[in-house]
């Protein structure tokens, strides 16, 4: 009878079986990666928040119709959040948080576009709650 490891099904049965098991690694710290940014960019839009009761109201006029500035800055696209005067410091802070993906996860080229999405939606969630979104403030006193 022949060894089973000449046997070219059962060998690809367990090279199925190898991979099968990889996928279910890699799912699982993918899981476990995005509970990580999810923290990370919780952190990140508590720290770029600023007076925390300030009120923000919803439309002119201080009534509950129409879009809250929340809603606003989802439904924007990166280039009208940064024209906006009311969304451009949150917009400015999602670059900045992408921008700091890039360098701390230089080998995990998707954690970039996972910190964007989590953190605009973070700072969305500051906004409707009335949060204002401080703008960076550029250091003078360095020079290039």
């Amino acid at each position: 009878m022949s060894d089973e490891s000449d046997d070219p099904v059962m060998q690809l049965l367990a090279t199925q079986r190898a991979v099968l098991g990889a996928v279910e690694n890699l799912a699982n710290q993918v899981e476990a990666m995005q509970a990580k940014v999810d923290a990370m960019s919780g952190v990140l839009a508590q720290l770029v928040a600023g007076s925390v009761g300030a009120a923000v109201p919803a439309t002119k006029g201080g009534t509950d119709r129409g879009m809250t500035v929340g809603d606003r800055f989802r439904a924007a696209t990166p280039d009208e959040a940064a024209a906006d005067p009311e969304l451009a410091a949150a917009q400015a802070q999602v670059m900045a948080m992408e921008e700091l993906a890039r360098v701390q996860f230089p080998d995990r080229p998707h954690m970039p576009e996972m910190v964007r999405r989590a953190g605009r939606e973070q700072i969305a969630r500051l906004l409707d709650k009335g949060d204002t979104i401080m703008a960076s403030v550029p250091d003078k006193g360095r020079e290039r």
